[in-house]
């Protein structure tokens, strides 16, 4: 945490850049997670199907 608190002191808008493709970064795993999961069991997970 003491470490944290240096970088924000030094550099915060280094400090926001980080969080921010951070939280872009587990975006994207989660989506390309999903897009994978819906190649491999797309006929148990997809309900398009069967509208």
């Amino acid at each position: 945490m003491m470490m944290f608190n240096a970088v924000t002191q030094i550099a915060p808008w280094q400090a926001m850049a980080f969080c921010v493709l951070l939280m872009g970064g587990i975006i994207v795993v989660v989506e390309a997670f999903k897009s994978s999961r819906e190649v491999l069991w797309g006929d148990l997970f997809s309900d398009d199907e069967y509208d």
